[in-house]
């Protein structure tokens, strides 16, 4: 009986250790999220985050070749701007936009003072009001005097394109922090500025590319709007006001009425801008799991007993495995064992030794009846062999006991079983076996 309570035993031990630990689990384990403390470290949103829309109204002046020799306030225009970007990170962002409206300047003469009104068609280029080409004249500039030859105003309207990489200094130097009041964010880009009027002496569009380099003032008001205050730069060729024309003046050589190397636009405005959700970044955390230290404690005794018992039980099933039957160690109820080699169906001598005790004890019996089992190793083999590995094993303890030391046939009953999972300690060779027990 020492085996059949071993074998319980083992099951109740196995069967409440994963009890224990889940109980242990509930009661003791618990999570904790620390967010880092790092002021530069953030989590990465998905692409559909951080996007923001904005509109400013302002002022702009172009700067073109004779546009100095106007007063500063009549060169002043307004200027309108509408954008969509996205933030990727706390520091960095991109947007694309648009903006103009008008620009007014003023086309001169720069060769020697010209007072023959016909000669002006060579000399004086571009967006010139009011010219008359029958004349060769324009609308003069209030106060061309200064210039010491006439200066004739011009007017362009425009819109111009561009794309920008932004740079949030602030957050990139202090850290990530939602609630900033300021943001000191500089800009590159690259764009695309087209007129949307001919030039009145050519009656040709404009059309040029850009590179425009600004700052963005960034005020928050809460999370969803901010207030923008934006000024920007932007280089055009000097072909855009058309006032390069290279002409031959009559009787003399080749001239161009301007040479330089290019020229800009100079933009403020104040606007405000509205930030879509979701806004802003989340801090990264760290996860830890900590576990009470008197119940971690005392987890770890009740485990320690349970492996303690484990390893016992699994000495005592190595020694019932290889222990030789006796008459002094058998009791005629306990169940006998006998294990097979991978699919082998012959009997060891040892296993010959064995059965002629229980042969002795079940003769001793005359009204015990023995069942003889068979069984084969489901996890080797196919189903078909297994059954008859099954079979032929159940059948040769039973021709043993029998034919070899004379058991009646009434006191025995045959059946097999076929493969089986593993029956005892998860150990396969339990299950290449034939059990022997009284029959129920």
């Amino acid at each position: 009986m020492m085996l059949k309570k071993s074998l319980i035993a083992a099951v109740a031990c196995l069967t409440l250790a994963p009890a224990l630990r889940a109980q242990q689990t509930t009661d003791s384990v618990y999570t904790v999220e620390v967010k880092d403390a790092s002021k530069y470290r953030v989590e990465t949103n998905l692409f559909g985050a951080n996007w923001f829309a904005g509109l400013g109204v302002g002022g702009q002046m172009y700067f073109g070749d004779h546009d100095k020799q106007m007063r500063l306030g009549d060169r002043i225009t307004p200027n309108f701007e509408a954008y969509f970007g996205k933030w990727f990170t706390p520091g960095l962002g991109v947007r694309i936009g648009v903006n103009g409206y008008k620009v007014v300047g003023a086309s001169g003469w720069t060769g020697h003072k010209n007072d023959k009104p016909w000669a002006n068609a060579y000399f004086y280029r571009g967006f010139i009001k009011d010219w008359n080409p029958a004349t060769n004249t324009g609308k003069l500039y209030p106060h061309w005097e200064q210039a010491g030859y006439h200066l004739y105003e011009t007017e362009m309207e425009y819109l111009h394109a561009h794309a920008d990489v932004l740079f949030n200094v602030t957050q990139m130097v202090c850290g990530y922090n939602e609630d900033r009041f300021y943001s000191f964010i500089p800009y590159a880009g690259l764009g695309f500025a087209a007129s949307l009027n001919r030039a009145s002496t050519t009656g040709e569009y404009s059309h040029e590319v850009t590179a425009s380099i600004g700052l963005l003032n960034r005020f928050r008001i809460n999370r969803a709007w901010d207030i923008n205050f934006d000024i920007r730069g932007a280089y055009v060729g000097d072909h855009f006001d058309q006032e390069d024309v290279s002409l031959t003046a009559v009787g003399g050589a080749p001239r161009t009425t301007s040479g330089r190397w290019g020229e800009g636009i100079l933009s403020a405005t104040l606007g405000v801008s509205y930030n879509f959700p979701k806004r802003g970044w989340d801090r990264s955390t760290i996860t830890t799991l900590r576990v009470n230290d008197n119940v971690l404690t005392d987890l770890r005794s009740r485990l320690s007993d349970l492996e303690t018992q484990n390893s016992d039980l699994r000495r005592q099933l190595e020694e019932a495995l290889t222990r030789e039957v006796t008459p002094e160690n058998v009791a005629c109820g306990m169940p006998l064992l006998v294990t097979f080699p991978i699919d082998r169906w012959i009997l060891s001598n040892k296993d010959r030794v064995n059965l002629g005790f229980l042969a002795e004890a079940l003769k001793a019996n005359p009204k015990l009846v023995y069942t003889v089992s068979g069984y084969a190793d489901k996890g080797t083999g196919s189903v078909k062999r297994n059954i008859f590995l099954a079979r032929k094993r159940s059948e040769v303890v039973y021709n043993c006991l029998v034919k070899e030391f004379g058991v009646s046939e009434s006191q025995l009953k045959k059946e097999s079983h076929g493969g089986v999972a593993n029956m005892y300690y998860n150990d396969p060779r339990c299950s290449r076996s034939v059990l022997t027990k009284v029959a129920e």
